[in-house]
């Protein structure tokens, strides 16, 4: 089966793509995009690019190179990398962060799905409508914890989505005030920013996403126990770690009896709008989360 709609050049015996960050052993992104790709008999493999900071331009320069689809970015680099690429999608620029990039005629395009790949894991777990292939979050009173680039795609999704108010908790307050800012510039309701989770009040009909890589390699949660312990029955807790399964967070939330849901569908979600963006072709996701879950 042919790419050469998305690439602009003969298929390759051997394409290449992969996730650029610091670290990338966790991941699983090889599980469920490897299997995509066989799928759809294209001849490329999915790989994981250990990427410290001071290596970044020297992999981003090799995505030029004639054999490559493009790649994935995470933590940290989803916002390193914007000056780096040829063009950026205006929802990315709004974000101010990417997590795909896609080589094509020599050009390095720079794409967010973590967006809507967040808001498409919260509807399968039975938050929000759906209208008109835009899913809204009306009536949700959302906490995100973090002011980083997976964060800040979180923000906009989220006030894109409707939620009544959004606060953002994140241990440097400059950062999270400045993420408020540019999110003030599009949305016109409540929009707080805190370093300190005592501060909070919660509300009901709660929304809280971890967006940061707390509980990512120890057993620590971003949000005390004491402060949880103040939300209604009715919250639910999205942790965009995925490995491990269970993060600490989790963990004291289902202790409480709170709706919980881990990263793994987000993961399949952005994952699978990534596929399309370097293949042009639509993914193949009912493979994708057989393979992944």
């Amino acid at each position: 089966m042919s790419i050469e709609i998305q690439t602009g050049r003969q298929p390759s015996p051997q394409l290449r793509v992969g996730l650029i960050g610091d670290p990338v052993g966790h991941s699983f992104s090889p599980r469920f995009q490897q299997p995509a790709f066989d799928a759809l008999g294209i001849p490329a493999r999915y790989e994981l690019w250990h990427t410290p900071a001071k290596q970044l331009i020297e992999r981003i320069r090799s995505l030029c190179e004639p054999d490559c689809l493009g790649a994935n970015v995470t933590i940290p680099h989803k916002e390193a990398v914007l000056p780096l690429l040829d063009k950026i999608d205006p929802l990315a620029t709004r974000i101010g962060a990417v997590n795909t990039i896609v080589h094509h005629d020599d050009y390095l395009y720079g794409y967010n799905t973590d967006a809507m790949g967040l808001l498409h894991a919260l509807h399968e777990q039975g938050l929000g409508t759906k209208e008109q292939n835009k899913i809204s979050l009306r009536g949700y009173n959302a906490l995100l914890l973090g002011a980083g680039g997976a964060a800040r795609a979180a923000a906009f999704a989220l006030v894109d989505a409707g939620v009544e108010q959004l606060i953002i908790l994140n241990r440097h307050l400059e950062r999270a005030q400045h993420l408020a800012t540019d999110i003030q510039q599009h949305y016109d309701r409540p929009v707080f920013s805190l370093n300190d989770p005592s501060f909070l009040i919660p509300r009901a009909s709660s929304l809280i996403i971890n967006a940061t890589s707390v509980g990512l390699h120890e057993d620590i949660s971003p949000l005390p126990a004491k402060i949880l312990a103040h939300y209604d029955p009715d919250t639910f807790v999205y942790d965009m770690i995925y490995n491990p399964t269970q993060t600490y967070l989790l963990c004291q939330a289902r202790l409480m009896n709170f709706r919980t849901a881990n990263g793994l569908s987000m993961l399949l979600h952005q994952g699978a709008q990534s596929f399309s963006l370097w293949t042009n072709q639509p993914a193949p996701i009912e493979i994708m989360r057989r393979s992944l879950m």
